[in-house]
């Protein structure tokens, strides 16, 4: 079987199985619908503040939803495996690894991007966000970013698969691989609200997108030793 079809069968069962407990899907969008609700009440807490500060705040609030929606998804990828001892039995299978990655990657980035258009509307209404620019720019930053940091998200949980606590190794090695990806997707988006600079969003984008893409050529390279015990 080919790579593309075993990266689609392996992410046809891990989403078959997550929609049917909705354990994951529900504690990201419960934490991403609090999160908001816990910011909205922040700015009616402040007195005075400019608009500036407001969508400056916004954004990056935005952002730091996103990073922990994913973190939150980031503990099941590789938990039914791992709690089951059925890893070996994954490994065994004659399957690439490059497929386990990439089929992993894909579930991610669908569940995140489920709990993102749910999290995105809420933000929108309760942090009262206007698009000032170009929708699609804003559309191209959102999946770029979110790229980005669900690519670095499937690194650090392969490196973390035979941590006996990943709760803690998670943080450690997922901050300081994606916090310049943070401050540039906020940027981004604090352009695409306030003022509109199209040059520099599309830059923005840009970087993002080949971090991305960089992080993933270089792990698929790496993969099979990363995966191996």
């Amino acid at each position: 079987m080919s790579i593309l079809s075993d990266t689609f069968n392996m992410m046809k069962k891990d989403l078959v199985l997550e929609f049917r407990t909705r354990e994951t899907l529900f504690a990201m969008g419960l934490f991403s619908f609090a999160a908001v609700l816990i910011f909205s009440s922040l700015f009616n807490l402040i007195e005075n503040i400019t608009l500036e500060a407001q969508y400056t705040i916004s954004t990056a609030a935005m952002w730091f939803i996103v990073t922990f929606t994913i973190m939150l998804g980031l503990n099941s990828m590789f938990s039914r495996e791992t709690q089951k001892n059925s890893i070996y039995s994954l490994l065994s299978l004659p399957v690439k690894p490059q497929a386990i990655f990439l089929a992993k990657l894909f579930y991610l980035l669908v569940i995140v991007g489920v709990v993102e258009i749910f999290a995105f509307i809420v933000a929108i209404v309760f942090l009262n966000i206007s698009i000032q620019g170009s929708l699609l720019l804003f559309i191209f930053v959102l999946i770029f970013g979110t790229l980005d940091l669900a690519v670095a998200g499937c690194v650090v949980s392969l490196l973390t698969i035979y941590a006996k606590s990943k709760t803690l190794a998670i943080p450690i090695l997922f901050f300081p691989l994606i916090l310049p990806s943070i401050i540039i997707a906020a940027d981004a988006t604090r352009n695409l609200t306030f003022y509109y600079d199209p040059t520099a969003v599309i830059t923005n984008a840009l970087i993002l997108f080949l971090h991305a893409v960089i992080i993933s050529v270089l792990t698929l390279l790496l993969v099979e030793d990363l995966i191996s015990e």
